[in-house]
């Protein structure tokens, strides 16, 4: 029977810049929970990205109806953001856990795994940050994601940095005011560069991303109209040269996937298929191959 107390158990972990998602399946492929903690990224914070993992792995076996023990039953592989770096990956690696087993790479590469499986194909990830990738047999290529003061245009964060960017332009009387930096201000209850200066000057790329969706809000904006322009360019660059690399399909991912996507050309969006599978799911399916 599935489920007996010895039986073993698969966590995906999707580990992003603002939250960590996991699936918990059975020996069977059968779902019994889905979680959420928060941030995971490695290249911000091992110790963070642990207690997250930690966190949604305690939740989804509260879910499942399954003691706290069970985690020594679980397979788990952890795709995380900032793996890519050899001393947030060198770091994490030695991490005492308390899985069965526990395997990790990039989040790209759990993406990719989900939504191409054993196939040829590419993704491009537009959450917190940006990275894009494909997967082709056992072959790998990574793209961006050195994170936000080196690339991570078109990324959540990158969209919010940008408002605020222009927002300084407009306190500094260098730009025209428009509704959308007017909206900031109000929320922000901000007057003055000085004081928004104040607010971001030490926030991490989560805290610019947490801006994004009202620049999608307000998409008729002329500064939001600049901003997206500037995304949807940057997106097109990575899609073309993945055509040029001989990817005809790839996906869009993440939390800005969905509202940018209109943004392309109609050209474009033809090279853009739907995920198989979510990136907990790839998870998973590399969870079993190490086993």
């Amino acid at each position: 029977m599935t489920n007996q107390p010895h039986s073993p158990l698969f966590l995906g972990i999707d580990g992003g810049g603002t939250k960590c998602l996991v699936r918990l399946e059975n020996d069977r492929g059968g779902l019994l929970a889905v979680a959420q903690s928060g941030p995971a990224n490695i290249a911000t914070s091992v110790t963070v990205a642990q207690q997250s993992i930690l966190a949604a792995t305690a939740l989804a076996l509260q879910k499942a109806n399954l003691p706290a023990s069970a985690i020594s039953r679980i397979n788990a592989f952890a795709g995380l953001a900032g793996a890519g770096l050899n001393g947030a990956k060198n770091t994490m690696a030695q991490w005492q856990h308390p899985f069965a087993q526990f395997n990790f790479s990039t989040d790209l590469h759990i993406a990719c795994q989900g939504a191409h499986g054993d196939g040829s194909g590419a993704i491009i990830i537009l959450g917190t940050g940006f990275c894009a990738g494909a997967i082709k047999g056992n072959s790998i290529i990574e793209l961006g994601g050195h994170g936000l003061l080196l690339s991570d245009g078109a990324s959540g964060s990158w969209i919010g940095l940008s408002l605020f960017r222009y927002t300084l332009e407009v306190l500094d009387e260098m730009s025209p005011l428009s509704p959308l930096i007017q909206c900031l201000l109000t929320e922000l209850n901000c007057d003055n560069s000085s004081s928004l200066t104040e607010q971001a000057h030490n926030a991490k790329p989560a805290y610019f991303a947490s801006f994004a969706p009202l620049v999608f809000k307000m998409q008729g904006d002329p500064v939001a109209h600049m901003i997206l322009t500037q995304a949807a360019e940057f997106i097109t660059r990575y899609i073309e040269h993945l055509v040029k690399l001989g990817y005809q399909r790839i996906t869009l991912m993440g939390g800005t996937a969905k509202a940018i996507t209109p943004w392309l050309s109609y050209t474009t969006q033809s090279y853009l298929c739907d995920a198989q599978r979510s990136p907990e799911q790839g998870a998973i399916q590399l969870a079993k191959l190490h086993l």
